[in-house]
């Protein structure tokens, strides 16, 4: 059992009560059905517990179109995906802008691209922000940027998964006499 788990009882649901009236009509029909063979009776329940079901489902598919609040239910491997490409996304547009700065892109295609990125990293913080913040979360979703790097020639600060200085180009770590 690991800290997520929960020792409280689940809150009674449609589900349960769907599955209950189906064993009540299962049980209903083998008691008025009197000398009847007993493979008859078995398929008499199994086709009141099937309609229990069925009706559930129908329960289920009702709630989902007529409801007003559809907030995706979000999981945590679905928040680490959104985080993972909410951080490639950022890592992307600071790529961009080292290239913008040395003069590799052209001006249309800086701001074309950097348009797109940044309507692409909206997104995902939109979708991020729609999780509850107290969803369950594992360590790799919890992991951040911790600290920062300074580049030795320019003294430009940068974050510590750079390789390179974003001001100088300068690659990060390497000693300078």
């Amino acid at each position: 059992m690991n800290s997520a788990t929960s020792t409280e009882p689940a809150p009674f649901t449609a589900g349960h009560f769907y599955v209950l009236l189906s064993m009540v009509a299962a049980t209903a029909a083998v008691v008025m059905s009197r000398n009847t063979h007993p493979a008859a009776l078995l398929l008499l329940s199994a086709a009141a517990l099937a309609s229990g079901y069925t009706a559930y489902a129908l329960h289920q598919a009702l709630v989902g179109l007529l409801s007003k609040n559809r907030a995706p239910v979000i999981g945590a491997r679905q928040r680490e995906v959104l985080e993972q490409d909410k951080g490639t996304v950022l890592r992307a547009i600071k790529d961009l802008e080292f290239d913008y700065g040395m003069k590799k892109v052209s001006d249309a295609d800086y701001e074309d691209m950097l348009g797109r990125l940044k309507q692409r990293a909206l997104l995902i913080m939109e979708q991020l922000d729609q999780i509850p913040p107290d969803a369950p979360r594992t360590h790799a979703s919890r992991a951040t940027v911790a600290g920062t790097t300074t580049c030795s020639r320019c003294r430009t600060t940068n974050e510590s998964d750079a390789k390179f200085c974003k001001q100088c180009g300068e690659r990060l770590g390497s000693v300078h006499a």
